[in-house]
């Protein structure tokens, strides 16, 4: 799978189904607690773009605590008016760039995992492509810092089952990749698509 050619194809379709929404709807919250819909695009758009100077003064600036920068860059970012921010956005399909020390499949992640958060509270739908899904819950599913998913579904036996994916061992937790995605990422509506004996246990530790 090429990835940046994935990547490409993620950020034009979601840029089509913001096309679709109200200005209004640019202002429902999103699954991302501190962010509403046009936040999390303005967070797309500015790591779609990362540079290493204004990347290092944010975190000065916020203590050096990586995910209060992003909070704070997506709040700054989102500011702008639904045009601009869809216009941004389109302006990043072709982009080459990464956070300083990511590979593409990281920036593959956070968009996938960002546009559930934007789709879902918003009635949106889209079948991403089961490798893409594929690459995403791989990743997904080792990751520490920041999404914390890897302690998540540690003794849990995380099973797709719509895709010939599953990963680790205990009480079972079962629902569609793309949800399964979400909710290893620490997202809590995507809960009710998921069943199994380790429901409770990936419930308590949101």
């Amino acid at each position: 799978m090429d990835t940046w050619q994935t990547i490409d194809e993620e950020r034009s379709a979601l840029a089509d189904d913001l096309a679709t929404l109200a200005d209004s709807q640019w202002d429902t919250q999103s699954l991302c607690s501190e962010w509403r819909i046009r936040h999390v695009v303005g967070h797309l758009v500015g790591g779609a773009d990362v540079k290493t100077g204004p990347f290092l003064a944010g975190m000065l600036k916020s203590g050096m605590n990586f995910n209060r920068t992003m909070a704070r860059e997506g709040l700054a970012l989102g500011a702008a008016t639904p045009d601009e921010l869809l216009g941004q956005l389109r302006k990043t399909i072709g982009m080459r760039r990464t956070p300083p020390g990511a590979k593409p499949e990281v920036m593959l992640t956070d968009l996938v995992c960002h546009s559930g958060d934007i789709r879902r509270p918003t009635g949106m739908t889209r079948s991403v492509p089961e490798a893409t899904l594929l690459t995403v819950a791989d990743m997904v599913k080792r990751v520490g810092f920041p999404l914390h998913a890897k302690k998540r579904i540690a003794g849990l036996r995380v099973s797709a089952t719509d895709s010939d994916w599953s990963t680790g061992d205990g009480p079972s937790v079962e629902g569609p990749l793309a949800s399964l995605i979400l909710v290893m990422a620490g997202r809590k509506a995507p809960l009710e698509d998921v069943s199994g004996e380790g429901t409770q246990t990936l419930q308590s530790r949101m």
